[in-house]
């Protein structure tokens, strides 16, 4: 065996290190072969005495490698694993000789059995005493092992839970640092089979099933079950799997494919904080929940929060729920993340997703809600008009969502029941170009300079960091507080809850502009200040408004330079560089430039000399060519239904020479006479919608 080995492994001698640094688990593990094949004769006889030689031979194999040092010296770092070369040898030396008794007898040599020494690592509830026959009570056993694992740093902190069902009466505490591994749930996500080697905590109580207790807590591969039978058919839980920070923080829990199954008593899960506690920064996946009366539990009172936990892949189904997801305040209950999750129980009392508090939100990313049996009248999620920030994507089948949706923007699932809501990016500060300075009388149109604590001027266009938006400097002067500059006319638009506004400054002076508003509460908030940097930084802020008494405004200390304001109702991304101009309305404070197009006359062929069509869509301007002889009549414009105007749309037509008639009729409604041109005169129609048109001015 060591002549084999050793060919085999020269072209691999780079391995040595790694197989000297480890071999002595191999022995130890070869000698706990050992000792099953010398303590059992009959699994020895059963085996023959060829075939334990070969397992036996195959296992020193193992430990050869460790001997390659003594036929090629040098390959191996003397200075690092010489002495266990040496030991290793001796040991392969008495393993060899206890090889040879049993292939020559084959009889029992428990008197020569080697120790089975395997390393430390783990905590094997098994050693407490844990029977798993769903029976017996192992609440009190596997509670030793896992306050043993607290306590034992030689143990380590991970309690291995062997397969089987165990009954407990009591809770089980994991504190900080521990893990209860279990072998998983078994082969179905739906209900407990009790098979493929599953590990199942089946609870007896009315309390919590598992609480996990500290930092680091953790909880693996393995179900967790409210126990109906063998005396337990009356008892209810009151949850399942509880996180609790109480006067505490508890952070970095960890649970991780488990399987919750048929609380019908309270939360499946539950992330709860109270009394100044903190539930924080957890992770929870392919937590798997199946029958409870709450999915997904989150809660905080006024002086706690649970906040900043993620929740990825599993999710929930069955009977029984009064919420999927439920989350709720006072106090701070809020970025608690769900990725990739589907909640699709066939009905919920309450709702698949419900929140409450004006700190709390949740953060729900590409999941899946689905409510075959909800009636189209009940909203799936429900959202309080006191929270807002939630953001929600995915996939929405059924019923429809209740919600201010300008409170909460981001929920952007869509289905034919209802979809979310995003606030058109319009900036309300209709002179965000800074256009028409008035220096002698310091007046801008769009914006109050009201107080003579700073001095405004123009800067050169070449500093103009948008196109067309011009920069302002703001000499602050030492005395009368803050210079504000805030725009002419009130904000408000009450279908928006949240506003969005800054502006690009530019200032070596820190702290020299802050914008600043009234909160929905009625106090003043502002923005981060400058940072004094000398380069352009973008100051905003975005907040609930009070729509009673909105007020807007950008509150300057210190020298500065300003250009393209932007304000937008909404929680939406600011828009700097845009000036106010959408479907509903306009106010310009630069240049207004209109297509302009050739207006010809009636093709001859048409034998309609009076019948002029205008090109529809290419511009509201038209010069009018006459082609030579401008001694011509027009008694109706574009009269055909295809080449008709919106209504209100305004064109002018322009003439160059004189003499062309547009006649006075009911087609053509005029100011009481004909319009015959002159050089460069000019005539302004509004259509009606139809093929009516009507003066709106002349110039003759």
């Amino acid at each position: 065996t060591f002549s084999l080995l050793i060919s085999f492994t020269r072209p691999y001698s780079h391995h040595l290190r790694f197989s000297i640094a480890h071999s002595h688990t191999y022995f130890a593990a070869s000698s706990c072969a050992l000792h099953f094949l010398s303590s059992n004769t009959m699994a020895t006889t059963a085996l023959g005495n060829s075939v334990a030689i070969v397992f036996a031979s195959t296992l020193l194999a193992l430990l050869a490698v460790g001997a390659i040092d003594r036929f090629y010296p040098g390959k191996i770092r003397a200075d690092h694993d010489s002495d266990q070369v040496q030991r290793l040898l001796q040991q392969v030396s008495d393993l060899q000789a206890k090889i040879d008794a049993i292939s020559s007898t084959g009889r029992d040599l428990q008197s020569a059995t080697p120790s089975c020494d395997l390393p430390d690592g783990f905590t094997y509830a098994s050693d407490f005493g844990v029977i798993g026959d769903a029976d017996a009570d192992d609440g009190p056993a596997l509670q030793a092992a896992i306050d043993s694992a607290a306590s034992n740093d030689d143990a380590g902190g991970t309690v291995i839970l062997p397969r089987g069902t165990f009954r407990i009466n009591t809770p089980l505490i994991v504190p900080g640092g521990v893990t209860l591994q279990g072998q998983g749930y078994g082969s179905s996500p739906l209900a407990i089979q009790f098979d493929a080697g599953a590990s199942t905590i089946a609870y007896c109580g009315t309390d919590h099933a598992v609480k996990l207790a500290g930092h680091a807590a953790s909880l693996r591969d393995l179900a967790v079950y409210d126990w109906p039978y063998t005396g337990c058919e009356n008892i209810e839980a009151a949850g399942g799997v509880l996180v609790e920070a109480d006067q505490t923080l508890v952070e970095s829990v960890i649970v991780s494919n488990v399987f919750i199954y048929f609380f019908l008593g309270g939360p499946a899960l539950s992330l709860v904080a109270k009394n100044n506690g903190g539930v924080g920064f957890g992770n929870y996946q392919n937590v798997r929940i199946r029958h409870a009366k709450t999915g997904v539990y989150l809660s905080a009172d006024e002086t706690s929060f649970t906040n900043t936990n993620s929740f990825l892949g599993g999710g929930m189904s069955g009977g029984g729920f009064e919420s999927g997801i439920y989350a709720e305040g006072p106090g701070s209950c809020n970025d608690n993340k769900f990725y990739g999750m589907f909640v699709e129980p066939p009905d919920t009392d309450i709702a698949h997703v419900y929140v409450t508090g004006s700190k709390t939100n949740v953060r729900l990313h590409d999941v899946r809600l689905e409510a075959t049996d909800k009636s189209l009248d009940r909203p799936i999620v429900i959202i309080d008009d006191s929270s807002y920030g939630n953001v929600m994507n995915g996939m929405l089948g059924h019923t429809h969502i209740q919600a201010n949706l300008n409170r909460n923007p981001g929920i952007d699932l869509m289905s034919h029941k209802s979809v979310g809501l995003d606030p058109a990016p319009v900036n309300q500060f209709w002179n965000a170009a800074f256009k028409g300075w008035d220096g002698p009388n310091r007046m801008m149109p769009g914006w109050k300079l009201e107080g003579t604590n700073a001095v405004i001027t123009m800067v050169d266009n070449s500093e103009n960091l948008y196109p067309d938006h011009r920069v302002i400097h703001v000499d602050k002067l030492s005395y009368g507080g803050a210079f504000k500059l805030m725009s002419d006319q009130t904000l408000n638009v009450p279908g928006h809850d949240h506003v969005t506004f800054g502006v690009y400054a530019r200032s070596s002076v820190p702290s020299s502009i802050s914008a600043a508003m009234r909160y929905t509460s009625g106090s003043i908030i502002s923005s981060g200040p400058h940072s004094g940097s000398g380069e352009w930084e973008f100051i905003s802020m975005t907040a609930l408004y009070d729509h009673s008494a909105p007020y807007f405004y950008f509150s300057i200390t210190g020298d500065v330079e300003l250009t393209a304001p932007t304000l937008v109702f909404g929680k939406t991304p600011a828009t700097p560089g845009a000036s106010l101009m959408s479907s509903s309305g306009a106010r310009m404070s630069g240049t207004f430039t209109l297509g302009t197009a050739i207006g010809l006359p009636p093709a001859a062929e048409l034998n309609t000399p009076y019948y002029w069509k205008l090109p529809k869509n290419e511009g509201n301007v038209f010069l009018m060519d006459m082609q030579g002889d401008p001694i011509r009549t027009i008694i109706r414009l574009n009269h055909s239904t295809a080449d008709r105007f919106p209504r209100g749309t305004i064109i002018t037509m322009m003439f160059s020479e004189a003499g062309t008639r547009v006649k006075n009729n009911s087609y053509i409604k005029l100011k009481g006479s004909d319009f015959v041109s002159v050089e460069n005169s000019s005539l302004t129609l509004m259509t009606e919608g139809g093929a009516s048109w009507t003066e709106v001015s002349r110039n003759e």
